[in-house]
């Protein structure tokens, strides 16, 4: 099942964000309150609007209360814009939007951004764009780790429940071209063998395309 997102705020920032996550295998919604920036993303994704993220009914009639997790993406260049943060986490609080992360451009704000409801804040300034999206499109991604062309390596946190397994009869390279490098297990890591058995808490280090992220963590969570 894929993951519903949306992003609010389509400035520099936001339309990076859309545009990261346009790459990937989940459903988006983009939302600015700037026809210009609106008719520029939607060159990326067609489910865009204008919308006011401050109003309870503008986010309630573009399905924001129905996404997995919303991103506030609107700069802080002044107190205006701060309290348009402020109060569009608390109209997502109020839909029922578990998940939302915030962008803060200072340290002072990011604390007052989770006061008011935000689960996770970034500081654009110092996490690029792409990473932020493969972090928050995955289910269990621990982390991410950015490589040349069309290429990474990422950690996957598996779960307590998870059903053991041996690498090969998961089948990873042919599914997705994928291989599984690492073995994080009680502090200690283990180079895995195709027989090797990987078991509930592991943490597991995924050498695949970038594309292929958020299927490749899916596939783990169903287990």
């Amino acid at each position: 099942m894929k993951k519903s997102i949306a992003v609010i705020g389509l400035s520099r920032f936001g339309f990076n964000l859309l545009e990261a996550f346009s790459r990937l295998d989940v459903d988006l919604i983009g939302i600015d309150h700037d026809i210009e920036a609106v008719k520029k993303a939607s060159e990326i994704t067609h489910n865009v609007m204008v919308a006011d993220s401050t109003s309870y009914e503008s986010l309630k009639d573009a399905g924001i209360a129905n996404v997995d997790h919303a991103i506030v993406a609107v700069g802080q260049n002044d107190k205006a814009n701060l309290t348009n943060s402020i109060v569009t986490i608390i109209r997502l609080k109020e839909l029922g939007v578990e998940k939302i992360t915030a962008r803060a451009d200072e340290e002072d704000y990011a604390q007052v951004l989770k006061l008011v409801g935000a689960t996770d804040v970034v500081m654009p300034l110092s996490i690029a764009s792409e990473r932020v999206a493969n972090r928050i499109a995955a289910f269990n991604l621990v982390d991410y780790f950015n490589i040349k062309g069309d290429y990474t390596v990422f950690e996957v946190k598996l779960s307590e429940t998870f059903p053991p397994a041996q690498i090969i009869d998961l089948d990873l390279r042919n599914e997705y071209e994928a291989n599984i490098m690492l073995i994080e297990r009680d502090s200690q890591f283990l180079m895995p063998k195709r027989d090797t058995e990987i078991l509930p808490n592991d943490e597991i280090f995924i050498f695949s395309k970038k594309k292929d992220i958020a299927k490749i963590t899916a596939f783990f969570t169903s287990k």
